[in-house]
């Protein structure tokens, strides 16, 4: 098996290629992190038998880990689109609030509604209700509708059941935790909700002069209390999985709380129930409704399941003897993986533009090295949320969300580069010192249980 610096360059021209073949050539990345880990198993001495059996054990190990979760998860996102069940919920709270919290309002819709709905979908479906807002309130269109993106936006990259955090969970062996992710994740979304919008505060021009009040032709106000009830469950469900058992020695309790608490199972039974309550109505659309999460769920889970044969061919090789070699022979501290992850993901992020794919394809780099690191459970979800951060920076012209926003929102695109791609970034940086003083606190906190 190959070692030292030769492993290194292979593994440094896996990854360029992988950059540009995705950022540059604009290949599919399923078939780019096939292709290299194929090539860099039998570059590196695997040879091709364990080359094969290494790609398809990995590939098949993140599926099994994270596959069903995210056909549920769209599941759940989609009947709550097409119910009007998350417009509903939206309008209902939108119309609760005074014109003084109308901005952390809009960007807590966004965050809330992000969670099972895809960012772009989440825009598209509430950016007129919050123009009609704008127009009832007086208050400056362009802010709110950044407010809204933002707060999508964060929930997409932090908060499971999204397919990226998802995705990354899977990759670093995490997705039996999705409690600890989705706890720690919301703590670091609030950095992130202020940054931006102390970004999106600056902006008092007005963007849309139409005044009437567009409301989303599928809102379902009757709906919005059903839809928050289906939107909090899988989230009480997956974490109550992580609190029950540390705080009761009951068995019974312990095992149902663990098995409803499975992401899986937490997200199928609120995908049902959330037919149930929102579409009973609409039970001929129903089959309609798991296609569309199979399509849309279908090229994620192979992409992610391509960067967990990637990842496996990585943790095959001797990449991570050699950087634990490396690592105890300097005084690089643990604390450097967390802007490393970070950096890692921004750069293939702002390169090839899908938030999604940085973070499969990071998370999978990075998982091989997780080991040279002592690190606990909670800050090994730290490293994920690190991951997260890099892959909200930055938005900008080669993300598909960027020119959502722009088209919908009808923000000018030299004001989206101005204040909307900047908070990207300053959200993404909030994220990862987030990070790092939380593995400070958590690490104090562990030492003074010991």
């Amino acid at each position: 098996m190959v070692t030292g610096s030769i492993l290194l360059l292979i593994i440094l021209a896996a990854l360029v290629f992988i950059v540009l073949a995705c950022a540059v050539m604009k290949w599919h990345p399923m078939l780019v992190l096939l292709m290299t880990a194929l090539v860099t198993g039998i570059a590196t001495g695997l040879g091709p038998d364990k080359t094969i059996t290494t790609i398809f054990n990995g590939a098949g190990t993140v599926f099994a880990a994270i596959g069903y979760i995210i056909v549920a998860g769209t599941l759940l996102g989609e009947v709550l689109e097409k119910t009007g069940g998350a417009a509903g919920l939206a309008d209902k709270l939108m119309g609760s609030v005074s014109k003084k919290k109308i901005l952390p309002a809009t960007a807590a819709i966004g965050l809330l509604v992000g969670i099972p709905v895809f960012c772009d979908s989440g825009f598209i479906v509430l950016t007129r209700l919050v123009q009609a807002m704008a127009n009832v309130t007086g208050h400056p269109a362009g802010s709110m509708q950044l407010a809204l993106a933002t707060g999508l936006y964060t929930s997409h990259v932090i908060i499971p059941p999204t397919p990226g955090p998802m995705a990354a969970a899977g990759n670093l062996g995490l997705s039996s935790s999705l409690g600890w992710v989705i706890l720690l994740g919301i703590m670091v979304s609030v950095p992130a909700i202020i940054t931006g919008l102390w970004m999106v505060k600056k902006i008092d021009f007005p963007i849309v002069t139409d005044t009437t009040d567009h409301r989303p032709a599928n809102s379902n106000h009757k709906n919005a209390g059903k839809a928050l009830f289906v939107l909090l469950l899988p989230l009480l469900l997956i974490t109550s999985g992580v609190i029950i058992p540390s705080l009761t020695n009951n068995d019974a309790l312990i095992k149902t709380s663990k098995l409803l608490g499975h992401p899986a199972i937490a997200l199928f039974i609120s995908a049902i129930i959330a037919m149930v309550l929102l579409g009973s109505k609409q039970k001929k659309e129903w089959a309609e409704w798991i296609s569309k999460a199979l399509v849309q769920s279908g090229p994620i889970i192979l992409i992610t399941t391509a960067g967990g044969a990637f990842g496996a061919i990585l943790k095959a090789t001797a990449l991570q003897k050699e950087i634990t070699r490396f690592l105890d022979g300097s005084n690089i501290p643990v604390i450097a993986i967390y802007p490393f992850a970070f950096l890692l993901t921004a750069i293939f992020k702002t390169a090839q533009g899908s938030s999604t794919a940085a973070m499969i394809i990071c998370s999978a780099m990075i998982y091989p090295i997780l080991g040279a690191f002592e690190l606990s459970l909670q800050q090994n979800v730290l490293v994920l949320l690190s991951i997260s951060g890099g892959a909200m920076a930055i938005s900008h012209a080669n993300d598909s969300y960027f020119w959502v926003v722009n088209q919908y929102g009808k923000i000018p695109v030299r004001d989206m580069y101005r204040y909307y791609s900047v908070a990207t970034l300053l959200m993404g940086l909030s994220v990862m010192l987030t990070c790092i003083l939380l593995h400070y606190l958590i690490g104090w906190y562990q030492a003074s249980l010991s």
